[in-house]
């Protein structure tokens, strides 16, 4: 009789109408999660877009340092978050005041929009030779439609930046939720990415390092790319405003830095807002008419908006998502009902990873290559081989010199070198 145990029996396998059921059930209980946790999304995709950008920064600090990847990202974080302390007790009254003091000015520009239009029309313009009295001209019936469709608006941003003022507390929190779940998302990045990996099946493995291979693009050119081209822009804007006298300046360059991670829109909606106020307020260093501040004020908008579009943007970017304009901009639509505002901001990437899935799952259900007319996959050069060790003569511990054999005598053999019989 044999003491050894018998094998374990072999697990039954699935057929595909249990596979099917619960690969349905477990949809099903992820629609339910992400509906039931809605509100959680923009921070989760905060932490994991604060965690990409601050990957290279992590790396550069660690090579240059010499210092293992944790403690290079606890070094980043402190300085990180000694930063944002900075700013929020030196600058933030002053952010919030300039904040509210633009929500009034809206409030007031939303209250009586009709008068302003009206006082403004009620004056001659010159033209070069000619002038023109707008006060024969009946703009009753389009000052209307005007107010109308701009008025909510106007009152929508107004309630925005009263909601921003007032949610500081909130924002402030939120805030530094985000920072610290994405420094434990970058502390483990490494096991994160291990842990991933293996549960990919070892079929479909390369399947999948070829889709995150160009998921990497998608994201690295719009997370890293659009944060600096709309920093630099939001930059440009407040120092250029601030030249020019325009009141809110800092604030308008902050809504310009923002807005433009809206595709196409964001860019005229900052520079209406600019507009609006260099209209409205009353007065400038200039000297000149106010409706001609405002069109500077509009002209300088749009040659910072093509400096960055024609001279940042190939710099920068490097590529597109390679998508019609028609199609990101009913995405964002599409994207800011289902996720919210972290969709309108999101919809180029998301719609380019979208299609990305969907060629691939295209191409599966009807057996062809979904690989086939795409670029190689940029693989890494192996690594050479190490050249051979050169001791130096100095540094190489010797043993000291066998005394020679008489004369006539052969060596005795060493330990090294092998007798041959």
């Amino acid at each position: 009789m044999s003491d050894s145990t018998p094998p374990p029996p072999a697990t039954p396998r699935w057929n595909t109408p249990t596979k099917f059921l619960v690969a349905l059930v477990f949809l099903v209980l992820i629609g339910w999660f992400l509906i039931q946790f809605q509100s959680l999304w923009g921070p989760m995709i905060a932490v994991i877009i604060l965690a990409y950008l601050l990957g290279p920064v992590v790396g550069w600090v660690s090579r240059l340092t010499r210092l293992p990847w944790g403690t290079a990202v606890l070094i980043v974080y402190l300085v990180l978050v000694s930063v944002i302390i900075g700013l929020l007790v030196v600058a933030g009254v002053a952010i919030q005041r300039q904040i509210l003091g633009l929500y009034d000015a809206v409030v007031g520009i939303s209250g009586d929009l009709p008068g302003y239009v009206t006082e403004l029309l009620s004056r001659p313009i010159a033209v070069g030779p000619f002038t023109i009295d707008p006060a024969t001209i009946n703009f009753e019936p389009i000052l209307q439609q005007l107010a109308s469709a701009i008025q909510p608006a106007l009152s929508q941003t107004g309630t925005f930046v009263s909601s921003l003022a007032t949610g500081t507390a909130v924002g402030v929190g939120w805030l530094f939720f985000v920072v610290i779940l994405s420094y434990y998302l970058l502390a483990d990045l490494g096991q994160v990415v291990t842990s991933v990996e293996q549960r990919v099946p070892p079929d479909y493995r390369e399947d999948a390092r070829r889709l995150a291979s160009r998921l990497g693009p998608i994201w690295n050119n719009y997370l890293r790319g659009q944060v600096t081209l709309s920093g630099l822009l939001g930059i440009m804007v407040g120092i250029v405003l601030s030249i020019l006298g325009v009141s809110y300046a800092p604030v308008l360059g902050l809504l310009a830095f923002v807005l433009d991670f809206i595709p196409y829109i964001g860019a005229t909606i900052s520079l209406a807002t600019g507009f609006l106020v260099a209209l409205f307020q009353g007065g400038n260093w200039l000297g000149i008419d106010q409706f001609y501040f405002a069109l500077i004020v509009a002209a300088a908008y749009l040659i910072l908006q093509q400096i960055q579009g024609y001279v940042l943007w190939p710099r920068i970017m490097g590529g597109s998502l390679n998508l019609h304009p028609l199609v990101i901009l009913v995405g964002a639509l599409v994207m800011a009902q289902l996720v919210g505002p972290v969709g309108l901001v999101l919809a180029g990437p998301l719609i380019a990873t979208l299609s990305l899935f969907g060629r691939y799952a295209y191409c599966k259900l009807f057996d062809m290559d979904p690989w086939e007319g795409l670029p190689a996959v940029m693989r890494p050069a192996p690594p050479r081989k190490p050249l051979p060790k050169l001791e130096l003569p100095l540094r190489r511990k010797t043993e000291p010199p066998a005394p020679a054999p008489p004369s006539g005598e052969a060596a005795p053999p060493t330990e090294q070198t092998p007798t041959q019989s």
